[in-house]
C-alpha cells in the first residue's frame, strides 16, 4: 500500500552509531536552531523507556530518514508523542516518511499504545495531506504560537501556530458530509478570502490553504502573515462550532466535520 524504494529498510534504531546518525540528521535538517538537535544519548534513553526511534536505512547502513516518539500522558490517556520526522532531500516524495510512520504504528501497537500525537503547521498543505488523508489522523486542538518565536528557515518570521494530529491506531475516521460549507478559500491572486456562513448546524466545512506556503513566505511575508491570521480565525470558528479536521483534499482544503 505504501510505496517506498525497495532498497530502504525502516526499523527501530539499534546501535549507538545509528543513534549518532539520527542526531547528525536532526542537525542537518533543523540545525539553524541548535536547540532542535536531539542528542544521541537522549534518543537512546527514550527508546529504553517506552519511546520509539525509527530509522530508514540503505543496504550499506546509511541513514536516509528517522523519526522518534516519547511516552506521554494527558487527561489520563497514554500516548506516544512523536516529535521529529526527517528525510534527506534526495529521498523526499518517495514514501520514506510514510514508511517511517507505518513502522512507528506497528511498534506502537506491539507495545500496547493506541494513540500517537504530534504537532504540525496548519498552513503546510503537504504535511496536512499526509497526516489527515494518507495516515487517517484527525486534528481538534489548535494552539496559537505554540513554540513561540522560531529561527529555523521553515518557521522564521511568523507565529508558530500548530495543529495537534491525533493518530488513533484502532479507530475509524468520522464520516464526512458531501456538501460542506466554505469558510476560507484561496483567491485569484493567492490571497485568503474568508466566507461567513452560519456554522450553527453545519454538517461540515472547508478551509482552504495555499498548496506551497513556503513559496508564499518567500514572495511576501506580509501575505504569509495574512494567511496565518485568516486561517487561525477560520480554524478556531470551526472548532468552536464542534467541527474537527478529519481530512485534507489534494487541491488544498481541510475538511472539518463533527467529532465522534
Amino acid at each position: 500500500m505504501w510505496r517506498v524504494p525497495p532498497e530502504v529498510e525502516t526499523r527501530l534504531v539499534r546501535s549507538m552509531d545509528e543513534f549518532a546518525a539520527c542526531e547528525a540528521m536532526s542537525r542537518d535538517i533543523w540545525g539553524a536552531a541548535e536547540r532542535n538537535v536531539v542528542p544521541r544519548e537522549l534518543l537512546l534513553t527514550m527508546q529504553h523507556n517506552g519511546g520509539l526511534v525509527h530509522g530508514a536505512f540503505l543496504p550499506n547502513g546509511r541513514l536516509v530518514g528517522f523519526c522518534f516518539a516519547f511516552l506521554g500522558m494527558r487527561d489520563g490517556q497514554l500516548r506516544l508523542c512523536s516529535h521529529q520526522l526527517g528525510v534527506l532531500p534526495d529521498f523526499r516524495g518517495r514514501g520514506v516518511g510514510i514508511a517511517l510512520k507505518q513502522a512507528q504504528r506497528y511498534d506502537a501497537l506491539r507495545l500496547g499504545y493506541e494513540l500517537v500525537t504530534w504537532t504540525f503547521d496548519p498552513l503546510e498543505a503537504r504535511n496536512a495531506y499526509i497526516n489527515l488523508h494518507r495516515l487517517g489522523c484527525i486534528a481538534r486542538r489548535y494552539d496559537r504560537d505554540h513554540y513561540g518565536a522560531m529561527e529555523d528557515e521553515l518557521n522564521r518570521g511568523l507565529p508558530s501556530d500548530r495543529f495537534e494530529a491525533e493518530w488513533w491506531l484502532r479507530r475509524p475516521k468520522p464520516p464526512v458530509a458531501s456538501e460542506p460549507l466554505v469558510l476560507l478559500r484561496v483567491g485569484n491572486a493567492g490571497e485568503p478570502v474568508a466566507e461567513h456562513p452560519a456554522l450553527g448546524t453545519a454538517a461540515a466545512a472547508l478551509i482552504g490553504v495555499p498548496l506551497d506556503f513556503q513559496a508564499v513566505k518567500r514572495a511576501s511575508l506580509e501575505l504569509a502573515l495574512r494567511w496565518r491570521m485568516e486561517s487561525r480565525a477560520a480554524f478556531e470558528a470551526a472548532l468552536s462550532a464542534g467541527l474537527v479536521a478529519v481530512d485534507f483534499r489534494r487541491e488544498g482544503a481541510y475538511v472539518m466535520a463533527p467529532s465522534r
